[in-house]
C-alpha cells in the first residue's frame, strides 16, 4: 500500500449498507476519498479536496455476469472503487444537488439482498459441516494441547455460524420492510 493512504476502521453489517454509503459520502465531503475497502471494516482513503460524491454498494459474485455488469455502470458514469467479499463499491459525483442512485426502486434493492442471501445460504452447509466436524474431533481428544486448539476452532466456527444466521435474519427483515414500502 502507498504511504499516503489513510486507514480508517468502521464496522458495518451487511444489512447496513445504506449507513456505510452515508459514511463514505460524509468522508468524501471531508476530503477523504475511498481508495480501497478491505476486510474486517478496514478502509483506505486518499486525502483530497472535499467533494459531493455518492458512494453506492451492490452485491454480485457471478463472474459470468461481471463484464456486462461493469460496463453498464461505466456507461452510466459510475466509477468502480473496489470490491470486498462480493460487495462492489461505486462512486459518482453529485450534480446540482441530485444524489445519483443505482437502485431506484424497492424491488431492485430486494434483489440485491436476495443475491446476498443466496450466497449465505450456499455457505451455510459449509459452516454446519465444519462445525460438526470440529465438534466430532474435539470429542475424540479429551485432553492435551490438541484438544484445546480444537475447542478454540469449534468456538470460532460456532461464532461465525451465529453471525451468518443473524445476518440472514436481518436481511430477511430488511427485505420485508422494503416490500411494505
Amino acid at each position: 500500500m502507498s504511504e499516503n493512504l489513510i486507514k480508517k476502521s468502521k464496522w458495518f453489517w451487511a444489512w447496513q449498507d445504506d449507513k456505510e454509503e452515508e459514511w463514505l459520502d460524509k468522508m468524501a465531503r471531508e476530503g477523504m476519498h475511498l481508495n480501497k475497502p478491505d476486510l474486517f471494516g478496514q478502509y483506505y482513503f486518499t486525502q483530497g479536496k472535499p467533494q459531493e460524491v455518492a458512494y453506492r454498494l451492490d452485491f454480485i459474485t457471478s463472474a459470468r455476469k461481471k463484464a456486462d455488469y461493469f460496463q453498464l455502470f461505466k456507461d452510466s458514469g459510475w466509477e468502480h472503487v473496489g470490491e470486498m467479499g462480493g460487495w462492489q463499491y461505486w462512486r459518482k459525483a453529485m450534480q446540482e444537488g441530485v444524489t445519483p442512485e443505482i437502485f431506484t426502486d424497492a424491488d431492485s434493492k430486494i434483489q440485491k439482498y436476495r443475491r446476498l442471501l443466496g450466497f449465505l445460504i450456499i455457505l451455510m452447509p459449509i459452516y454446519v459441516i465444519s462445525l460438526l466436524n470440529a465438534y466430532n474431533h474435539s470429542a475424540r481428544y479429551q485432553d492435551g494441547f490438541f484438544f484445546q486448539i480444537l475447542n478454540v476452532i469449534y468456538f470460532v466456527l460456532f461464532l461465525v455460524f451465529l453471525m451468518v444466521a443473524f445476518t440472514m435474519v436481518m436481511l430477511l427483515r430488511r427485505i420485508s420492510s422494503l416490500k411494505r414500502k
